[in-house]
């Protein structure tokens, strides 16, 4: 669950520290020469605004600047510095599709050097970032390290445009190229761990979040990932230590409260998570993340109109990510909705989530709704397409037990014993258990099935989805 809560604090994370970022790339500009000498009195009166404008940068008040750099391109309509300046004026302010004229003018004035064309670039990608065009903000990404080879923040920005589309590894592949371009910036630290947590390497991520609170103990972002990333390795009081920090450093942030409430129903404290979830609510009321956290505890609370209550209203704040749908699916699954339940777990794949237990779920329904050969023959193709590690990961082999390839014996066997992390095992066993369950159930065992499912609720992950699942089978047969 916490690749799902995470996953949708990208974006926010990746904008909170934009602004100095675009501010670094463009200051370099300032100490370029102003060839001023020779030139005409509009000339003249143009660098003279520019250079006001720039104090007012300096002083960070952007719209004075930003009238300023208006001025000198009214007496020089080719003065590309100032088309720069004002852009970054304009980001500042958010008029991010002015910006996006700025730059591109800027860009079609020639580069005069590597360091102001890959600034025109970062700044427009920036300002696509913001109004979350992530394909084209890589677009322009790719233009700046194609400009510049070296250039560290081209690679961080075009890392978080891949983590913004879901594309993980690709992320992570230029977070890399960052970190090891900027070894003492606490960002690459803190971005890389960013894209290590969703492909589950958390002791990766612990290592680099760490590095990062280390260079720099007052971003409040870090301690959020830090959080995650201890709650992924079952530590939850420290993880709530780092977002009780993260808290500190950014009480007006309804994602601090809801994040730390998450984790406290994750540890079993319900009513410290709900207060934290009626504060994040009351900061904002419409932050579709706190929904799916409550909806979570809800869920595991047993209450599944409340759950689903919330899990609609996720969706319905934020219809392009995919964790409520996730949810919807599951819950329309544990009371035997089939078809709405595939819709929402197709629309999931769909929408790139980070897990793969869509595919599960999606074939016990095709096995339970009379086509178990295309079930096979789906998820058959899923485990073939996974390589190299994954192929070795518990993930393929619920695959292979599902399909047929690996004996339920061997199955449950190996969810004790192989492992990546010892924290991980009796997740682990809980979904052995629930996957086992359902087999006998569809050989028509059902008292072997249920016998599996309260061995699954047994293990005591109570945070699994199999468990929920378990609990809502056992539930079911005692009805009939």
């Amino acid at each position: 669950m916490q690749n799902l809560i995470f996953a949708r604090s990208v974006v926010s994370i990746t904008l909170s520290r934009v602004k100095p970022h675009l501010k670094r790339c463009l200051w370099i500009l300032f100490l370029l020469p102003l060839i001023c000498s020779s030139c005409k009195t509009t000339q003249e009166k143009a660098v003279s605004h520019f250079r006001t404008g720039v104090n007012y940068t300096r002083s960070g008040n952007q719209t004075n600047a930003l009238v300023e750099y208006s001025r000198a391109i009214k007496f020089n309509p080719q003065y590309k510095d100032a088309y720069l300046l004002r852009g970054g004026a304009k980001f500042a302010i958010k008029d991010y599709d002015g910006a996006i004229l700025d730059f591109t003018k800027a860009v079609e004035l020639g580069p005069t050097n590597n360091v102001e064309n890959g600034a025109a670039f970062i700044g427009r990608g920036l300002c696509k970032f913001a109004l979350k065009d992530y394909n084209g903000a890589m677009a322009d990404y790719d233009e700046a390290i194609e400009t510049d080879t070296n250039n560290a923040n081209a690679y961080n920005y075009r890392g978080l445009a891949q983590a913004a589309l879901r594309d993980w590894h690709g992320a992570n592949g230029d977070l890399n190229q960052a970190a090891e371009r900027t070894p003492e910036d606490a960002t690459a630290y803190r971005n890389r761990a960013l894209a290590e947590y969703p492909i589950k390497e958390y002791e990766k991520a612990l290592a680099d979040i760490s590095k990062a609170i280390e260079l720099d103990g007052g971003d409040a972002m870090s301690y959020a990932i830090c959080g995650f990333t201890k709650a992924a390795l079952k530590d939850y009081p420290g993880a709530l230590t780092n977002f009780d920090k993260f808290v500190e450093l950014a009480p007006q942030n309804a994602d601090a409260y809801g994040s730390r409430g998450h984790i406290k129903s994750e540890s079993g404290d319900f009513a410290g998570a709900n207060s934290d979830f009626e504060k994040a609510l009351q900061l904002d009321p419409n932050d579709a993340g706190v929904f799916l956290a409550r909806g979570f505890m809800k869920e595991k609370r047993g209450d599944d109109a409340g759950a689903l209550a919330d899990f609609n209203s996720s969706a319905s704040l934020d219809p392009n990510a995919p964790e409520a749908y996730y949810y919807l699916g599951l819950l329309q699954y544990n009371s035997s909705q089939w078809g709405p339940a595939l819709e929402n777990l197709r629309k999931t794949m769909a929408l790139k989530c980070s897990e793969d237990d869509p595919q599960f779920y999606i074939w016990l329904i095709q096995a339970q709704t009379g086509k178990a050969e295309d079930a096979n023959k789906e998820l058959g193709a899923f485990v073939d397409s996974l390589q190299g590690v994954k192929a070795k990961e518990w993930q393929a082999r619920i695959g292979r037990f599902l399909t047929g390839s690996l004996p339920e014996s061997e199955f449950i066997i190996q969810a004790g014993i192989n492992t990546n992390r010892p924290s991980a095992i009796i997740e682990q066993i809980s979904d052995a258990y629930f996957y086992a369950g359902m087999k006998h159930k569809l050989a028509g065992d059902e008292q072997g099935a249920a016998s599996l499912f309260q061995k699954c609720l047994d293990a005591g992950d109570d945070n699994n989805l199999g468990n929920w699942s378990a609990r809502a089978e056992l539930r079911a047969a005692k009805q009939h």
